[in-house]
């Protein structure tokens, strides 16, 4: 025989509805979860791409940089060397297509082949050295393949000059007297402070 509690428990109309409201109200909580995992997921992933992007953009900064520095825009000579040397063959009389230049503060003129025999990349190392009292030079050095180019370039010009220019403008221009092999010097009556800046400007470093 039942009791009255649970008779009256029987015949209460909203229980259905708390059974109802209870498995509502777990559905609702797992969606939730459901919700907030997803959205930790989701912002994790966008976390992980913003710092894969950051870092690979860093190093490609990083990269641009570096190769910035190491080669640089334009020619590595223009960059690094701080006077420009040349060497070029000249002719004393005039011929079509040469360059008409004057040796130094002389009234001189030669005309110069366009085509640099060498410059300051071929330089290997440079120094000062002097010529009499107050007067002072450049010697040049020159690596393996422009001593290749100086001696063949000379062996078939001898009797003819040879201009040295620094920054565009031919300070000396002797006559090829034999082949020239390794070495150039530079004359151009400078002083012991002028020598030296060009020997230390002209070698690419």
């Amino acid at each position: 025989m039942k009791d009255v509690f649970e008779l009256l428990r029987e015949a209460d109309p909203l229980k259905d509805d708390f059974e109802h409201l209870y498995q509502a109200r777990e559905e609702m909580r797992r969606r939730v979860v459901a919700t907030a995992s997803t959205a930790r997921t989701e912002a994790a992933r966008a976390l992980l791409h913003r710092g894969l992007t950051l870092a690979l953009t860093g190093t490609l900064v990083i990269a641009v940089v570096v190769f910035g520095v190491l080669v640089g825009p334009g020619d590595r000579e223009t960059l690094q060397a701080a006077v420009r040397f040349e060497a070029h063959l000249a002719e004393a009389q005039p011929v079509p297509g040469l360059i008409v230049a004057r040796v130094g503060n002389s009234d001189r003129v030669i005309y110069l082949r366009p085509e640099a025999i060498v410059t300051n990349e071929d330089i290997a190392q440079s120094w000062v050295t002097q010529d009499g009292p107050n007067r002072y030079g450049v010697s040049v050095q020159l690596l393996p393949d422009g001593a290749r180019r100086m001696r063949q370039a000379t062996a078939a010009h001898v009797g003819r000059p040879m201009a040295i220019l620094i920054d565009g403008e031919v300070v000396t221009a002797p006559t090829v007297r034999s082949a020239v092999s390794d070495s150039a010097w530079i004359n151009g009556d400078y002083t012991q402070a002028e020598a030296q800046r060009i020997a230390d400007g002209i070698g690419v470093r």
